[in-house]
């Protein structure tokens, strides 16, 4: 997704041993620029304390691994929705005024400019937004603090896992595993194949179940993939 850090997050890698996109990239030198973004700094900072309290809190049990699996057979599907009902949203009128939101309109941005490290991390006021949304929904479901904590902590580790893969997947190394290439590979069509396929990005289970994952060779190149709100850039 988008925005980044003080280096490649401050907008503008400083040098070459800072952009993201300098050729013959290894995996460690991706990660040590990754480390340097505003949101994967912010997530993780979210993470440690989260973890501590869950520690310190006890009263472990099985219901705590049922709440993490929940979580993650949820995520391939609550990826999807987002980046399908948030991330692609159009904006819509509503008499003088124009209904729209920062995360859609950075993710436009990435979309024109799949290649710009500015647009390659989630804008994190909008994701803390969603995280605490999240979390006040889960604090009148789960029936003690400590669940609770565990659901938090799930849902933190993903965001930090998708912030990561993202990156990686618009870095110029190349994933040499089976897993990472394929989600590499399929996030790449959705931005210079057809915008309408592959939205996930960490799991691609929800593009199987809800049939946004056909075959390359069956679908259309979307004249749109760079502008989403339907303009024809050549036109």
């Amino acid at each position: 997704m988008n925005a980044g850090s003080s280096t490649v997050a401050g907008r503008r890698p400083r040098s070459v041993e800072l952009d993201p996109r300098a050729p013959g990239l290894t995996l460690r030198g991706v990660f040590q620029i990754f480390i340097r973004q505003r949101s994967a700094q912010i997530i993780a900072a979210l993470l440690v304390p989260v973890a501590a309290l869950r520690i310190v809190v006890g009263d472990f049990s099985l219901w705590d691994g049922a709440v993490a699996a929940a979580v993650l057979a949820l995520h391939p599907f609550t990826e999807w929705v987002i980046h399908v009902g948030v991330l692609h949203w159009r904006p819509r009128k509503l008499g003088r005024w124009t209904l729209d939101t920062e995360l859609a309109r950075e993710h436009r941005l990435h979309h024109e400019s799949p290649h710009d490290p500015r647009y390659w991390c989630t804008p994190m006021r909008g994701a803390l937004i969603g995280m605490a949304i999240a979390a006040g929904v889960a604090a009148i479901v789960t029936p003690t603090w400590a669940l609770w904590l565990s659901f938090l902590l799930a849902v933190i580790a993903i965001g930090l896992v998708y912030e990561w893969t993202h990156f990686i997947s618009h870095s110029s190394y190349r994933p040499r595993g089976r897993l990472y290439r394929r989600l590499w590979r399929h996030h790449r069509l959705h931005h210079f194949k057809n915008e309408h396929f592959w939205m996930g990005v960490t799991m691609h289970l929800g593009d199987l179940v809800l049939r946004t994952n056909p075959s390359p060779k069956a679908v259309p190149t979307s004249p749109t993939c760079r502008n989403l709100l339907g303009q024809d850039p050549a036109s």
